[in-house]
C-alpha cells in the first residue's frame, strides 16, 4: 500500500467515525434500550419524554422521542432499570428491564389517557428476544453465574451453554485449568476476550489470560458468529466480561467451596488394550473468598471489592516400572537420583478485583476496575516418568485494569473514553541444576528438558467509540489502540547436559559389575546454548464505523466496516536479521530464492465489512428473521514467528553438542563415545554458543506473502417467541476460514530416481554444497505459510423458558460440520507431504468437529428454599488421525507423518506397518507403479461425550436481605469414562490401536474423569 493510499484509508475511517479523542465510548461492554410511544389508536407519539433511571446507582438519562416516536438509549452499564414515559395528556409509564451486555431490550409503550401523575405498569416485551440482533450470540445472566455448577468457580465454564460451544484440550500449560472454548470446530486459539472493555487475550498462543473471581463477575455476553464492527482482532469468538460495582446499598458475600479425595469416585483408567483400570488419585482443593460493595456518597460514588483464594493439592501417580529402574540407579547416582512413587503437584493462587465508580452529574461519570491473578505449582511438566528433580516449578502473575469516563453530550449523543493496561508473565524454572539423565524404559532424573521458558506481554490500551442518534439511524465510530513495548521471554530445551544410557538401570546393573561406569553403554549426549530470548515490540491499530439503522418499524439494518492494522505481530524487524534468511541469500540458488525474495509485512488491507438485518414479522416482537455476511480478521500469535526471532540475537540458540554414534568424539576428553565412562571420565567441553547455525539444524523463516488469518462469516436465522417467557431459536452458520497457518518444510526429503530404493534426498543439500557454506547444510527448513483453509456448517437450535420465578431452562441442539486441511490448528501445521499441502488427504474433520451436540441447563426453585440446577453436555464421536511411529515416507523433519494403504484397499491400515521401505516404493512409484496413497487426515473417531454437572442448594435465610446458601455439586454426577478421541492411533502398536489411552482432554484439570463431588456454602448480603 502507498502512502497516499493508506493516509486516504485512515481519514476515511476518521470520517466514519467523527469524533474528538474525548467524546468516545466503550461499546463493547454496554446495552442498548429502544423503542416506540403510540397512543391507544396505534398512532405514533412525538416529544414524549423517557427516562431510565440504573436501579443500582440511581443514575439518570433522558430523551424525547422522535418524530416517528421513536427512543433509544445506547451504551448504557449492563444491569436493573426502570424506565418512564411521560407525555401531555396520558399517564405516565413505567416499566422495569434488565439489561445484559451485547444487548438491545426493545419497549415499545401505548400510553394511555390521563393526569401525568397517574401511573400504569407496562411490560417490557419478551426479554429473550432481541429484535435488533444480527449476530449468533448468547447473553450468560447474573442468575446463571451465580446459581450453576462451575468446577472451577471460572464463569468462562458457562461459554458452553452457547450454540456451538463445547469443551476442547488445553493446548498450552498456562491454559491447563481454566475452560479452553472451542467454538465452530475451532481449537481455542481464535476467541478474543474482553474484561470491561479491556483487551484480555493472550498474543503469544492465543486464548483468554486473565481470570478473575467469580463474585467480581457480574455478567458476559458471547458472540460465536457474525459480531459487528465494534468488536474485531478475532476471526472466532467475542467474549465480553463485566465486572460487578457498588450500588446505593451495602451488598456482599462470603463463600467457600471444597473438594476432597473421598468426595470422588474411582476412575475408570483405560489399559490401552482395550480394558480399564481402576484409580483414585489424591486430591485436595479449598477455595473460599467473598465479595463487599456499597457506597461512599450516595448516588455519587462507589466501591466494591471481591477475592477468591484457591489452595490445591494432589499427587500425579509415578509409573510403576520408571519408578523401579530410578530406585534401582539411584544408590549409583546419590542425590542427583531422586526417585518417588508420588509426584506432588500443589497449586496455590489468589484472584481479586477492585473497582469504585464515580457519578459526578446527569451527564459524566467514571469508573476505575483493577485484578490480579497470581499463583504458583510444582511439576506441572513432569510426566510421570522422571524422579523429584525432573520436575520444575512455575509462577504467574496477571493483571487487568481500566478507566473509564463517559459522557452525554446530549439526549442523543454518548461517548466514552477507556484506558486499559494487561500484564501477563508466566516462568517456568527449576532450582536444580543437574545432567539429565535418561534410560530407554523410558525413566530419567535431572533437571526437566522443558526448563526453564518464560513468557510475558505488558499492553497499554486506549479505546474510544461514539454513538449518536440521528433519525432513524444509529451511528457508532471508534478507535482501538494497543501498545505492547514488551511481549516475549525465552525458551530453551536442553539447558544442561542430557546423558542417555542405551539399557535400563536393572539391566545395567545386572550385566557389567562395574555399572554405569561401563564403557559403550552411554548411546548419546546433547546440549543447547546460545541467546533464547525473543522479545519484540507490537502495536495494534484498529477503527470502525457503525450504522444501525431502522428502516421501519419492523426492519433494522446493520452496516459496519472495520480496518485492523498490526505492527511488528510477524516479527518483520528481526527477519533481515535471522540466519536461515542470511544463509538462504547466501546460498543464491534458484530453489531458494523465492523465500527470502522479499521480507514479510504486517498486512495493510484488513478491511472487515460486516452487513446484517432483523426483521419484525409482525412488529411484535415474536417472529423474528435476521441474517447478515461480514470478514473477521484475527492476530498472528507470536510463537509463530518466535524461532525465527531466535534466530535473529547475537547467538543462535541451538543444540551444540550432539552424540549418538559411538565413534562420535567426545569433545575435551580425547574418548570416543563408544569408550567414555559416567563417573570415571570427565564431563565434555561444552562448545561456546556460535552466532551461526550448526549442520544440520533447523532453519526458520516466514514466508514473504504472510497474511493475517480470516474468516468470511454467514448466517440467518428465525426466532419465535412462544409466550412472554420462552422462545426458539433457529440459525443456520457458514465460516469459511482463509490465511491459517501452516508450516512447511521446504527442503523436505524427495526421490533422487524412479528405482525401488530411491527414497530420498533433500533438495538443499546441492545449492549448498556450491555455495560459500557448504559446512552447514540444514536438516530442514521450515516456513510459515499462510496457506491454510478451515470451513464449518453448523445449524442451532435453541430454546429458552422462564416459566415463572422459579423456573428457567436453556436447551440447545447443533447439526455441525467442521473441517480443515491438516486439522486446523493454530500453528505448527505440518502437512504430511510438504510438496502437497492441499492433496486430498490432508481434508477432513478437525479433532473438535462433533457431529450432534446438546447442552441443557436449568434452573428451579423448589419448596423449603431448596435449589436444583444441572448442566447436561452430550456430543458424538470425535476424530482422530492415524500415524506412525517412523518417518514412514522419509520426509524428514518438520512433516507430519502419514499411514500409506493400497489405493485398492483404503482401509488396510497396517498393509506397510513395519515397512517403511515398501511404503515408499508404493506411495512414490520406485520400481513399481504408484498404488498407494496417503489415509485422510482424522479418518477415525472416537467415543462419544457425556457429562451431568449438578448443583443441590439449600436457603436459609435472615431478614430481607441476607441468606445462606449451602451448596453440594457433583460434576460428571454419571461418573461416565469420557475418552473422547483419546485413542491409540499408530500403526506401530497394534495392541493399542483403536483402542482408549487416556480421557478426553487430557492435559484439561478441570474435565471430570470421574464423578467429583464438592461442598460449599455462600453467604450473601
Amino acid at each position: 500500500m502507498t502512502t497516499r493510499a493508506l493516509r486516504f484509508t485512515l481519514l476515511f475511517l476518521l470520517a466514519l467515525t467523527v469524533i474528538p479523542v474525548h467524546l468516545l465510548a466503550q461499546a463493547t461492554a454496554s446495552g442498548s434500550v429502544q423503542g416506540t410511544v403510540t397512543d391507544s389508536s396505534d398512532a405514533v407519539v412525538n416529544g414524549a419524554q423517557i427516562t431510565v433511571t440504573s436501579l443500582s446507582n440511581g443514575s439518570k438519562r433522558t430523551v424525547n422521542t422522535s418524530n416517528a416516536g421513536s427512543y433509544r438509549f445506547d451504551l448504557l452499564a449492563a444491569g436493573k432499570y426502570k424506565l418512564e414515559i411521560s407525555a401531555s395528556g396520558f399517564a405516565t409509564a413505567v416499566s422495569n428491564l434488565e439489561l445484559m451486555v451485547g444487548q438491545t431490550v426493545t419497549t415499545n409503550v401505548a400510553l394511555k389517557p390521563g393526569a401525568a401523575s397517574q401511573t400504569v405498569e407496562v411490560t417490557a416485551e419478551n426479554a429473550l428476544i432481541d429484535t435488533t440482533k444480527t449476530s449468533v450470540s448468547a447473553e450468560i445472566t447474573p442468575t446463571e453465574v451465580q446459581q450453576l455448577p462451575m468446577v472451577g468457580q471460572d464463569a468462562a465454564d458457562l461459554a458452553y451453554l452457547a450454540p456451538g460451544v463445547k469443551i476442547a484440550d488445553s493446548y498450552d500449560p498456562t491454559k491447563n485449568r481454566y475452560a479452553v472454548l472451542s467454538v465452530n470446530g475451532s481449537g481455542g486459539r481464535n476467541v478474543n476476550v474482553t474484561v470491561n472493555g479491556v483487551d484480555n487475550k493472550d498474543n503469544t498462543v492465543g486464548g483468554m489470560v486473565m481470570q478473575l473471581p467469580l463474585e467480581a463477575v457480574e455478567e458476559y455476553h458471547i458472540s460465536t458468529q457474525r459480531f459487528s464492527a465494534e468488536n474485531g482482532r478475532s476471526e472466532g469468538a467475542a467474549i465480553n466480561i463485566i465486572t460487578k460495582r457498588g450500588g446505593n446499598q451495602f451488598h456482599g458475600s462470603v463463600t467457600g467451596f471444597f473438594r476432597d479425595t473421598a468426595l470422588n469416585t474411582d476412575e475408570t483408567d483405560p489399559d490401552g488394550h482395550g480394558g480399564t483400570t481402576k484409580s483414585h488419585p489424591d486430591y485436595t482443593r479449598q477455595q473460599f473468598g467473598g465479595s463487599v460493595g456499597g457506597p461512599i456518597k450516595k448516588d455519587k460514588f462507589f466501591l466494591f471489592f471481591a477475592i477468591n483464594r484457591e489452595r490445591e493439592h494432589q499427587a500425579q501417580a509415578e509409573d510403576t516400572s520408571s519408578y523401579e529402574q530410578l530406585v534401582a540407579a539411584q544408590p549409583f547416582f546419590g542425590s542427583i537420583d531422586n526417585p518417588s512413587a508420588t509426584i506432588p503437584r500443589p497449586f496455590f493462587e489468589t484472584r481479586y478485583n477492585g473497582r469504585a465508580d464515580w457519578i459526578f452529574n446527569s451527564k459524566q461519570s467514571a469508573y476505575l476496575s483493577y485484578s490480579s491473578q497470581a499463583n504458583n505449582s510444582l511439576n506441572d511438566q513432569s510426566d510421570g516418568t522422571g524422579d523429584l528433580n525432573n520436575g520444575n516449578f512455575t509462577v504467574n502473575h496477571l493483571q487487568i485494569a481500566n478507566f473509564t469516563v463517559n459522557s452525554l453530550l446530549n439526549d442523543t449523543t454518548v461517548n466514552t473514553f477507556t484506558a486499559g493496561f494487561q500484564y501477563w508473565n508466566n516462568l517456568i524454572d527449576s532450582n536444580i541444576s543437574s545432567p539429565l539423565v535418561t534410560f530407554p524404559n523410558p525413566a530419567s532424573f535431572g533437571t526437566n528438558t522443558n526448563v526453564p521458558q518464560q513468557s510475558f506481554q505488558r499492553k497499554w490500551q486506549f479505546k474510544d467509540d461514539f454513538s449518536k442518534v440521528v433519525g432513524k439511524h444509529t451511528f457508532k465510530g471508534g478507535v482501538d489502540y494497543i501498545w505492547n513495548p514488551a511481549e516475549g521471554g525465552f525458551f530453551e530445551f536442553s539447558s544442561t547436559l542430557e546423558i542417555d544410557f542405551s539399557q535400563n538401570p536393572t539391566d545395567i546393573i545386572a550385566a557389567y559389575p562395574d555399572s554405569f561406569s561401563h564403557p559403550g553403554i552411554v548411546s548419546g549426549m546433547a546440549i543447547a546454548n546460545g541467546d533464547p530470548s525473543f522479545i519484540v515490540a507490537t502495536k495494534q491499530l484498529g477503527f470502525y464505523g457503525q450504522d444501525d439503522w431502522k428502516v421501519n418499524r419492523k426492519l433494522i439494518l446493520s452496516l459496519g466496516l472495520r480496518w485492523d492494522k498490526d505492527f511488528n505481530m510477524i516479527g518483520g524487524s528481526d527477519i533481515a536479521k535471522s540466519r536461515t534468511y542470511l544463509d538462504l541469500k547466501t546460498v543464491n540458488s534458484p530453489i531458494t530464492d523465492p523465500y527470502v525474495s522479499s521480507i514479510a509485512k504486517d498486512d495493510n488491507l484488513d478491511f472487515s465489512p460486516r452487513v446484517g438485518f432483523a426483521y419484525d414479522l409482525t412488529g411484535k416482537g415474536n417472529h423474528v428473521l435476521r441474517g447478515g455476511y461480514g470478514l473477521y480478521y484475527g492476530n498472528v500469535f507470536q510463537n509463530i514467528p518466535l524461532f525465527m526471532e531466535q534466530m535473529a540475537n547475537p547467538t543462535v540458540f541451538q543444540t551444540v553438542l550432539s552424540l549418538s554414534s559411538p565413534s562420535d568424539p567426545v569433545p575435551g576428553t580425547g574418548l570416543t563415545l563408544g569408550e567414555w565412562r559416567y563417573g570415571v571420565d570427565p564431563m565434555p567441553t561444552i562448545p561456546a554458543p556460535s552466532s551461526e547455525l550448526a549442520p544440520r539444524s533447523v532453519g526458520r523463516l516466514i514466508d514473504p506473502h504472510y497474511r493475517n488469518p480470516v474468516t468470511e462469516e454467514f448466517n440467518a436465522g428465525y426466532t419465535w417467541a412462544i409466550n412472554q417467557n420462552a422462545a426458539i431459536e433457529a440459525e443456520y452458520v457458514h465460516v469459511l476460514g482463509l490465511h491459517i497457518n501452516r508450516t512447511i518444510n521446504v527442503d523436505q526429503r524427495i526421490p533422487i530416481g524412479n528405482a525401488a530404493g530411491d527414497c530420498c534426498t533433500r533438495p538443499f543439500d546441492a545449492p549448498y554444497a556450491a555455495s560459500s557454506i557448504s559446512d552447514r547444510p540444514p536438516a530442514s527448513v521450515r516456513v510459515e505459510e499462510a496457506i491454510g483453509r478451515e470451513h464449518y456448517d453448523g445449524f442451532n437450535l435453541s430454546f429458552k423458558d422462564q416459566m415463572s420465578q422459579r423456573f428457567q431452562l436453556t436447551a440447545n441442539y447443533t447439526l455441525a460440520w467442521a473441517n480443515a486441511f491438516g486439522g486446523g490448528n493454530g500453528f505448527r501445521n505440518y502437512p504430511k507431504l510438504a510438496t502437497a499441502p492441499f492433496a486430498s488427504w490432508e481434508w477432513g474433520p478437525t479433532p473438535n468437529d462433533e457431529r450432534h451436540h446438546i447442552t441443557v441447563a436449568g434452573i428451579v426453585d423448589l419448596p423449603k428454599g431448596f435449589q436444583f440446577a444441572p448442566i447436561l453436555q452430550f456430543g458424538t464421536a470425535r476424530p482422530y488421525d492415524l500415524t506412525n511411529a517412523n518417518n514412514t515416507l522419509n520426509t524428514g523433519g518438520g512433516t507430519a507423518i502419514g499411514v500409506v494403504v493400497p489405493k485398492s484397499d483404503l482401509k488396510n491400515y497396517f498393509a506397510y506397518a513395519g515397512n517403511e521401505a515398501g511404503a515408499q516404493n508404493c506411495f512414490y512409484g520406485l520400481g513399481q507403479p504408484a498404488d498407494c496413497t496417503l489415509v485422510p487426515y482424522d479418518s477415525m473417531r472416537g467415543n462419544a461425550f457425556f457429562q451431568l454437572d449438578t448443583r443441590l442448594a439449600k436457603s436459609f435465610k435472615f431478614g430481607e436481605r441476607a441468606n445462606l446458601q449451602i451448596i453440594a455439586q457433583a460434576f460428571n454426577l454419571t461418573n461416565h469414562a469420557n475418552y473422547g478421541n483419546n485413542f491409540g492411533h499408530s500403526i506401530s502398536s497394534a495392541s493399542t490401536f483403536g483402542h482408549p489411552v487416556g480421557f478426553i482432554a487430557p492435559a484439561s484439570v478441570i474435565v471430570p474423569r470421574a464423578t467429583w463431588g464438592e461442598l460449599g456454602a455462600r453467604f450473601t448480603f
